[in-house]
């Protein structure tokens, strides 16, 4: 049973989330407590797996009391409570908060919510990696990308195309905007998991409040992921968003189901950089690590699997080939072809996965499909 901790200023408040939630006090322990500093007393008492704080209270607001919970209790997860109108407030709580939440907020969306962020919590089997996990508050950018996109940002001739490119070059990037725009405050009504339209649902002006002004791409330049080297990270992690779309493309994936191939493929080796520079849990953990840290930041379901399975494709939910079918044979062609260049083969495909499924004669068509688009980019 999962520990959950809700805090408000508002014992109205408190009480009718009690209610909206009865159904699940057989699954879930849960305390209400108001404000910050009763929270941080109750999680000294009894750490929980999750708290949800409301933005808005007196002495100690939701941010504070989140920064506060990120230090002391990094494995907890943190969900947050804001009304629309509170932009300058959601800004504060960018790299706090795993999940923003908008008020006034269903019981449902709560138990969605929390579910998520739980789903894969098995594959974090230790304290120590999800204590980890819990401490990214944003990715950080490679250094140039992040300079070339405020840059950009600063130009009056600035478009939205341009900085979606920039972004889209840049693995953290990504995932970071990606969090931000799918977030309840933002209200989209469906998830969005293309960078331009990310960018263009955000705008330029609240893109250049996100990075210029509250930091979202900058790393500390101190931390161990902004050391990590990634450009042979977003080389290959573009190499594989474009294989898979590739091979979706071959099996006739509707548009949508492309644009999720597409971005699950450039985000399979996320956890890399939460992992960084610790090569062997690196090449041992990655994938739950940064499936994880996706279910935290509410990315849709269909990619966090794809992301968590990559490696074992035969575990994820799906049809005869699924998303993280797709993922899983991308990835394995472009090691394939990167072989010959780095001496050596670092991704091989699942003993019997093709097999079992009758995709051993799909395998040629689609290294060939590839192939042919790498020579159509390469005469461009």
């Amino acid at each position: 049973m999962i520990r959950v901790l809700f805090v408000d200023d508002e014992p109205n408040v408190l009480h009718a989330m009690r209610r909206s939630l009865h159904s699940m006090r057989h699954e879930w322990g849960m305390d209400f407590v108001l404000g910050g500093e009763e929270a941080l007393q109750a999680l000294e008492a009894a750490p929980a797996d999750v708290i949800v704080s409301d933005m808005r209270m007196p002495g100690m607001d939701g941010w504070q009391l989140l920064t506060e919970v990120k230090k002391r209790h990094p494995q907890t997860v943190r969900l947050i409570l804001s009304g629309h109108a509170e932009a300058t407030s959601i800004m504060r709580a960018v790299g706090i908060a795993h999940q923003y939440l908008a008020k006034p907020c269903e019981g449902a969306a709560v138990k969605l919510a929390i579910a998520q962020t739980q789903s894969l919590r098995h594959l974090v089997q230790s304290d120590h990696l999800a204590a980890l996990v819990g401490r990214v508050g944003v990715l950080p950018s490679e250094p140039r990308a992040f300079q070339e996109l405020v840059q950009c940002l600063q130009e009056p001739s600035a478009s939205l195309g341009d900085a979606a490119r920039i972004i889209g070059r840049d693995v953290a990037m990504t995932a970071n905007i990606m969090k931000i725009v799918n977030s309840a405050f933002f209200g989209a009504r469906q998830p969005i998991v293309s960078t331009s339209r990310a960018v263009a649902y955000l705008g330029l002006d609240t893109l250049g409040a996100l990075v210029l002004g509250h930091g979202v791409y900058k790393a500390d330049g101190k931390s161990a992921q902004a050391r990590f080297t990634s450009e042979r990270l977003w080389t290959h992690s573009l190499q594989t968003a474009m294989a898979a779309r590739v091979i979706a493309q071959c099996e006739a994936f509707s548009a949508a189901e492309v644009e999720r191939v597409f971005l699950a493929g450039f985000l399979h080796d996320v956890g890399k950089i939460v992992l960084a520079p610790d090569a062997a849990e690196m090449r041992e953990h990655h994938a739950a690590v940064g499936a994880y840290l996706l279910a935290l930041w509410g990315f849709p379901n269909p990619i966090v699997e794809a992301v968590a399975y990559h490696h074992v494709p035969s575990q994820a939910s799906g049809g005869t080939l699924g998303l993280a079918g797709v993922v899983h044979v991308a990835d394995f062609l472009v090691h394939e072809r990167e072989a010959p260049t780095i001496g050596t083969m670092e991704a091989v495909l699942e003993d019997g996965f093709v097999e079992s499924r009758g995709l051993a004669a799909r395998l040629e068509k689609w290294r060939s499909a590839l192939n042919a688009t790498t020579r159509e980019q390469a005469a461009q």
